[in-house]
């Protein structure tokens, strides 16, 4: 919905360059077995931030609600069906504080998710890390072996 600088994903998701319009990605040329969407963490930042510029632009004055939220996550999500229509999907939020105690955002996917009614379409989130910034290498490494256990448990090849 909104991120640091003027593009989104879906903004640039079918591009090979992202700053090129005219550059796109031929979906055809590799068709994944599964497609993991770790987005949002950005969005959570920037929609309580009234004055930042991209939230100005987006936004003007108003923060999205719940309702825009869970649509603009699913209609995201729906894009990257369109373009794989057999892979199967995990719609993830990380470690950062997306996932802390109380954050709405999982929710959001949760709904976003359910209202597809696709069943090889997966939700999983990373237990929140509880330290500042980033994760560091060994937080994305913890990260990693939790979706891979995800992925060994849920996911039929």
């Amino acid at each position: 919905m909104v991120s640091w600088f003027p593009l989104i994903m879906p903004e640039m998701y079918n591009r090979l360059d992202p700053t090129d319009s005219n550059s796109r990605w031929d979906f055809s040329k590799y068709v994944p077995d599964l497609v993991v969407i770790n987005l949002l963490q950005n969005d959570a930042w920037i929609t309580n931030m009234p004055a930042n510029e991209q939230f100005r632009r987006r936004f003007g004055t108003q923060r999205p609600g719940e309702e825009f939220i869970v649509q603009a996550y699913r209609s995201f999500v729906q894009k990257v069906r369109r373009v794989y229509p057999r892979a199967q999907i995990i719609c993830m939020l990380g470690n950062m504080d997306i996932t802390r105690a109380g954050s709405p955002w999982p929710g959001y996917v949760q709904k976003a998710v359910a209202a597809l009614r696709d069943p090889r379409i997966f939700t999983f989130f990373v237990p929140y890390k509880n330290t500042p910034g980033h994760p560091k290498t060994e937080e994305q490494k913890a990260m990693a072996e939790k979706l891979i256990a995800f992925i060994d448990q849920n996911i039929k090849w």
